[in-house]
């Protein structure tokens, strides 16, 4: 790796937003051109940043295996975001690079419409089931720290949600206690088929950091975070203000009599020295 590469894969490390801003604006052959001089794990921090379409084409232009490292790295639902944006004859033979487990996963997220909390959802949390002592789940959450969120989802057997405890009242249970006798057991939970508007207008954001997301039969099948919905919602201030604008535009065309491109011509013949004045 030379010098340049080097700056480059420092920079990426420690301003991710700043590096995917950049990508974003430059042409696809370019941006894939960054991420492939970076090391997968490096490219990968950079997807967390960049729109899902920005990045579907810049991954396109690399192969397929290097694409596949990609996108190993980063998080089911932001992979699974990325693919959906990508056609279909080059999502599957990136999804076949995939470790099993992991094409599972991405595969059960492409079944749902996009944006809605099933397709926006996190699978990979760590669950208890209800019978477990809590220091049986301690020993598994100090195995698998990465997929431990603020909270702990309790199942039954047939991966039914009934209760959440968060880590602190984990950490002062009893270790030979059930995990089922230190839950709540009303949980705020979201349908993977809710829309994006409903997620965004969730009641429970107001006093959650996370809310389970269940199936059909109310089976715990992953988690929405604050931060996706949070997205959401400046997506939805974006919308609406370029929906204003639009509608600003149409009255002035109506109060002057003009139509939208007559709105956009006025100021062009006059700046032109055009005359706004009929000719005899």
């Amino acid at each position: 790796m030379n010098l340049e590469q080097q700056l480059l894969a420092q920079f990426a490390t420690e301003h991710p937003a700043e590096v995917a801003s950049a990508l974003a604006a430059m042409p696809h052959r370019e941006a894939a051109l960054v991420l492939g001089d970076l090391a997968p794990t490096a490219a990968a921090g950079l997807l967390h940043y960049l729109p899902s379409l920005s990045a579907a084409l810049a991954l396109a232009q690399l192969s397929i295996e290097e694409a596949a490292a990609i996108l190993t790295d980063v998080r089911p639902d932001i992979a699974a975001a990325i693919l959906r944006a990508t056609p279909s004859e080059h999502q599957a033979t990136v999804i076949a690079c995939f470790a099993p487990r992991l094409q599972a996963v991405v595969a059960n997220l492409l079944v749902y419409a996009e944006d809605t909390a099933g397709a926006l959802m996190d699978p990979q949390v760590l669950t208890a089931f209800e019978q477990e002592s809590v220091c049986q789940v301690l020993e598994r959450l100090q195995r698998n720290p990465e997929h431990a969120l603020y909270y702990l989802y309790v199942v039954a057997e047939d991966q039914r949600l009934v209760g959440v405890v968060n880590m602190r009242e984990l950490m002062s249970a009893r270790p030979d206690a059930s995990i089922a006798s230190a839950c709540t057991r009303h949980v705020a939970s979201i349908a993977a088929s809710a829309t994006w508007q409903t997620i965004v207008e969730h009641p429970a954001w107001g006093s959650v950091h996370a809310l389970p997301v269940v199936d059909r039969a109310g089976q715990f099948i992953g988690v929405l975070r604050y931060e996706i919905a949070r997205a959401l919602e400046r997506r939805r201030a974006s919308a609406a203000l370029t929906d204003s604008g639009r509608q600003t535009v149409a009255a002035l065309g109506e109060v002057f009599g003009l139509g939208l491109r007559g709105i956009f011509q006025w100021p062009a013949s006059r700046t032109t020295g055009g005359s706004s004045e009929q000719e005899p």
